[in-house]
Parts: structure tokens; C-alpha cells; sequence
């Protein structure tokens, strides 16, 4: 796993993150089929620009945002002692205490906020379509049609997206496994080297929403189902494979249910042994509970709606 490409420059050997460039590709292939759906739809394709704009602008906000949410714990370390985040740019690291272990380990607000890392996806999936809604709200566009024009490359570009995770290396991972099955496992040894096989839940998704690409490209865009079908289909269907690969994965609960394995931030095999080798799920996680909010709304609308039914063609 390589986190930047090695290009040498006036400053030393470094250069774009390979994570942000897999993101680019996920963004360039929706940007490639969007306007061609809208043509097909008999929609406008060049509102295809704009949309594509505005979701890169808001995934790269919303999923800042959410991070910060995600971590906000490991921020605010010291009970009690809320200005010194707000007011140094690493936080409690800038204590400079080597007997306080919670200020080292703790993340700072603002270099967190402002750092190329440190990306929650639904964070920017939600804030995008509201940047996306608004811009078709403003224009007076058909909700429904645009939006069901989109689910293809969403599909796609999310896909490319978390391939970019497992190509970085980030940390995305799942917990320990001792199961050997090429490309659904791994040893991780990437930005968090803990040296212990894991499950590979970036490519496990990123196989999954290839998969859902597919369905809604080579085959649910020609099948004449009512509007807003397409759209909450593409919602359901993500939200169920969240939900569920989220088990496998090592993030905290926002409710616990139970006590998580111990482990430390930066873990490698002979500083914590026990690390990841539990299964980690202790609750659902902040994902899970927007892919539970997904599922619910995709389900209500499909039903109440009947979008499995298709619209009569006009002679």
C-alpha cells in the first residue's frame, strides 16, 4: 500500500495521495456518465457540471465535519478543559506532558479539521446531496429524474473511492480474522501497522458497490420504473451494505453495548498482542446508525410508493 505517489521535488520525495487520487477517479467516472444519463433521460446534460461540482464540494465538507464528530472524544481528552483545543492548533499534544498519555495520544480540532486525512463518508454523501438538492431546488429542477439519474455514478464513484482506503492504506480496516481468502483479507501494515491479519472491508465494499454499478447501469436504468425509484433503490441497497460491513469493522460505538477490546491508537504486534484479535463490534457505530436511517427511508418510500412498479409506456 503506497499513501502518496514518490515524485522528487525541491523539498524531497513526495507527492499526490493516492487516496485523493482514487477519490478523483471516483469523481471523474460520474462526471463521465452523468451527463450521457441525463441525455438519455431527456434531461439537461450539462446540469451534470454543476452537480458534480457541488458533491465533491460537499463531500470533501460534510465529511470533514462528520469526522470531527467521529473523533470529538479524542479531542477534548481533559474533562473540564475546553479552550486549550479551540485556541492550539494540535490540541493537548502542545502540553508537552510525557506523563499525561490521553494529551499525547488526543487529535488537535484544527490540524485535524485542516489535514489531507481523516474522511467520514456519509458525512460528505449527506452534506453533497444537500448541496446538490439546493442547487436544483434554486433552478427549479425535477427532483426525482435527476436523482435517479445519478445512482449509477454514485455507485461507481463511491466504489473507486474505497478502493483509494485499501490503496493508502488509512486505517479502514476490520477486525483480526484468521481466515485466508485473497483480497477479503489482509495483514495490515499501512498508516496504523498492527501486523495481524484483518478483514479487508475497503475492498469488501468497494466489490459490493462495483456490484451495485452494475445492477443500476447495465440493468434497473432500462426497466421504466417510476420515478424516484432508481434513487431509493440505490439508497437501500448502500445503507443495507453498510450497515452490515460495519461489523467488521473497527470503529467505536456512539451507544456501547458492551466493553470493546482494549487496544491503543498506534498498535503494533509486540506493543499490544491482544490487539484486534476480540471481535471488536460493541455497538452500532455512527455509519451504522445512518445506514439504519437509510434503510428506513428507502423501505418507506419504495412501499408506500409501490417504486417496484414500472410506469406505462405511451403509445
Amino acid at each position: 500500500m503506497i499513501d502518496r505517489i514518490p515524485i522528487p521535488n525541491p523539498f524531497g520525495w513526495g507527492g499526490p495521495s493516492t487516496f485523493a487520487i482514487m477519490m478523483l477517479l471516483g469523481f471523474l467516472a460520474g462526471s463521465k456518465l452523468l451527463p450521457l444519463e441525463f441525455k438519455r433521460k431527456g434531461l439537461i446534460p450539462d446540469v451534470a457540471e454543476n452537480l458534480v461540482f457541488l458533491g465533491v464540494l460537499g463531500t470533501l465538507v460534510g465529511a470533514k465535519i462528520f469526522y470531527i464528530f467521529e473523533i470529538w472524544d479524542q479531542i477534548f481528552v481533559l474533562p473540564g478543559v475546553y479552550w486549550f483545543p479551540l485556541t492550539h492548533w494540535e490540541g493537548f499534544r502542545e502540553f508537552n506532558d510525557p506523563t499525561c498519555r490521553v494529551c499525547i495520544e488526543s487529535y488537535g480540532l484544527w490540524s485535524s479539521l485542516f489535514s489531507g486525512g481523516g474522511l467520514v463518508f456519509y458525512g460528505g454523501f449527506l452534506v453533497g446531496l444537500l448541496f446538490v438538492t439546493l442547487f436544483m431546488k434554486f433552478n427549479h429542477l425535477d427532483y426525482g429524474s435527476y436523482f435517479d439519474g445519478m445512482a449509477t455514478s454514485m455507485a461507481i464513484g463511491y466504489s473507486l473511492g474505497r478502493l483509494g482506503c485499501f490503496i493508502s492504506g488509512d486505517g479502514c480496516y476490520g477486525y483480526h480474522t484468521d481466515a485466508n481468502i485473497p483480497l477479503l483479507t489482509f495483514t495490515f501494515k499501512g498508516a496504523m501497522p498492527s501486523g495481524v491479519p484483518v478483514w479487508n472491508t475497503p475492498v469488501i465494499e468497494s466489490i459490493v458497490s462495483f456490484v451495485y454499478f452494475l445492477y443500476f447501469h447495465y440493468h434497473a436504468r432500462f426497466q421504466n420504473y417510476k420515478k424516484w425509484s432508481i434513487f431509493f433503490q440505490y439508497i437501500l441497497l448502500h445503507g443495507i451494505a453498510r450497515l452490515l460491513i460495519e461489523f467488521l469493522r473497527v470503529n467505536k460505538a456512539v451507544i456501547p453495548f458492551r466493553d470493546p477490546p482494549k487496544h491503543v491508537n498506534i498498535p503494533d504486534p509486540s506493543g499490544n498482542s491482544t490487539f484486534l484479535t476480540e471481535y471488536y463490534w460493541h455497538g452500532f457505530s455512527q455509519s451504522q446508525y445512518i445506514s439504519l436511517g437509510l434503510i428506513f427511508i428507502g423501505l418507506f418510500f419504495i412501499v408506500k410508493n409501490r417504486l417496484w412498479e414500472k410506469e406505462l409506456l405511451k403509445s
